[in-house]
Parts: C-alpha cells; structure tokens; sequence
C-alpha cells in the first residue's frame, strides 16, 4: 500500500465495521459469493425435485408441479352456447418434456435456495451500510419477497385461468369443432404460465420501488397521490394490459386495479415516515429552554 493509500485509509470515515478496499477485492468476493449461492440453488434444486408427493406409486415433486401448475390453469373442458369443448394439449418437440422438468428443477432450487441467496447478497452489501440502513434493507427483502409472491399468486388464482378460458373460447368459435387441440406444444404451455407468473411478481413490487424513491427523497408524496393519480392508474392498467394475454381485459383490470391500489398505500407510508423523520429531527436540533417552569414558580 502506497503513503497516498495510507492517507487515504487514515481519514476514511465509513459505517462502524467497514473497511476500505480495492474494487477488485469487492468483485472478487462477490463473485465467491454468489458461486455460493450458485451451488446452493443447484443441489437444493436437485434434492426438492425427488422429493415424493405420492409414495405408492413415486411422483416427485419435479414432475408434480407443472402437472399441477397446468391443471389449474387449463381448463380441462370449456363450455360456450350450448357446446362443450374438450381441451388437449399435444406436445410437438421431442424435447418438450425434458425441458420443462430442467426448468422445474431450476424453479425450485431458486424459490428453495432464495434465503442463502438473499443472506449472501446481504453480506455483500452489509458491510457498507449504516445500522439503519441495514434495518431498513433486511424490512425491504422481506417486503419484496411478500409482494412477488402475492403477485404471482394473484397470476394462478386469477389472470391465468380467466385468460386461457377466455382464449379457448375464441379459438372453439372460430373453429367450430367440440375438440380443440389447445396450444402446439407443452414447453411453450408451460414458459407462457411462467412468465406470466414472474411479470406479475415483477409489476407488484412496483409499491416498494414508489417506497424507496419517496423514502430516500427522489419523488414527493403528492407527485402519486395529488392530482397525477390519473397517471399513476393509467401506467397501471398498461402494465397489466402488457402482462395479461387475456383480450377481454378482465386480466389487465385485476391487474392494474391491485398495482394501483397498492402504490397509493406505498406513497402514502412513505410520505407518513418521512414526516415523522423530520418532525423528530426538527426535535433534536431545538434548544432547550433555559428556565423551567418549576424555576419560573
């Protein structure tokens, strides 16, 4: 370490515990760390998709879900005036099959691996912060853990099975027949209900990045819940609009109705705890009165 470096590290004022590295020492253990994570999310991943659901006759956990997830979504019979339409699924690539329970294992090892994942992030980061802000990281992964998980059960309970009812409905109408063969290939079936479940997570988190701008001063409270809420809901139902497949619209409405609703109620926590922080502060800083009333009697 040169005299300058010295210097340098001599007048470093950082939060209590860190301490002042070359930039490729911070990629270094950031790239040790998320092998870590990395290793983590494959054996964990490997271990969950074995796990039976059924120990008669052994269904794991790997061919379980998708089964599940595609159930629930896909409606196995679909009725429209008078007609009922019975739904297939016929799987095109020979690969299919594979590829989906690969893609399984992958989901699971990251919903299964997601906390040695975020504590491995946190050490990363840590070190850097001040207690507060680490209070306030540690409040965030959980809050955004929460509303990813709400977005993507709003995506299975809600948009998926309306949009592919919907879809099949025109589909029978335009093809007049009472069987459909629904969807070309399962693999795609199957990456068309996970990305839809993802982008819904995705676009509920939107309420805590309105948080975190408001909170670190970025945009005021009133910029989302003044007058420009008619801007706020319209980005909304343009984000469900561009999520939802559904032609109907009932997706993009459930969507950008929730998405909505959830931004007003960040903003306006956001802007209640900014005005405590600054009525506390305006606490601290004010002088003390020189004569009490028990001196003045």
């Amino acid at each position: 370490m040169t005299g300058h470096d010295s210097k340098d590290s001599d007048i470093y004022e950082g939060p209590p515990g860190d301490e002042p590295k070359e930039i490729h020492e911070h990629f270094i253990e950031l790239a040790e760390r998320l092998r870590r994570a990395l290793i983590a999310v494959v054996v964990i991943g490997a271990v969950l998709s074995f796990i039976p659901t059924d120990f008669e006759t052994y269904v794991p956990v790997i061919s379980w879900l998708p089964q599940t997830v595609i159930k629930h979504v896909l409606p196995q019979q679909v009725s429209w005036r008078g007609h009922t339409y019975t739904v297939k699924i016929a799987q095109y690539s020979p690969l299919g099959g594979f590829n989906v329970l690969a893609k399984t294992a992958l989901l699971l090892g990251l919903v299964g691996a997601s906390p040695i994942i975020a504590r491995e992030i946190y050490g990363w980061l840590a070190p850097g912060l001040y207690p507060h802000e680490r209070r306030l990281l540690k409040r965030l992964v959980i809050v955004g853990g929460v509303l990813f998980g709400l977005g993507v059960l709003a995506a299975f309970l809600l948009v998926l099975p309306v949009a592919f009812k919907f879809m099949i409905i025109t589909s029978a109408v335009i093809a007049g027949q009472d069987t459909l063969v629904a969807f070309s290939d399962i693999e795609q079936l199957f990456d068309t209900i996970m990305l839809i479940a993802i982008a819904t997570g995705i676009a509920f988190e939107s309420p805590l990045i309105v948080y975190l701008l408001v909170r670190l001063g970025f945009l005021s409270p009133e910029a989302v819940t003044g007058e420009n809420r008619r801007y706020v809901a319209l980005f909304s139902y343009i984000i469900g609009a561009f999520i939802s497949p559904d032609p109907s619209g009932l997706g993009m409405l459930i969507i950008g109705t929730i998405m909505f609703a959830s931004i007003m109620a960040a903003a306006r926590l956001a802007g209640r705890a900014v005005k405590e922080e600054e009525e506390a502060e305006q606490e601290a800083i004010r002088p003390a009165p020189l004569i009490t009333p028990a001196q003045e009697r």
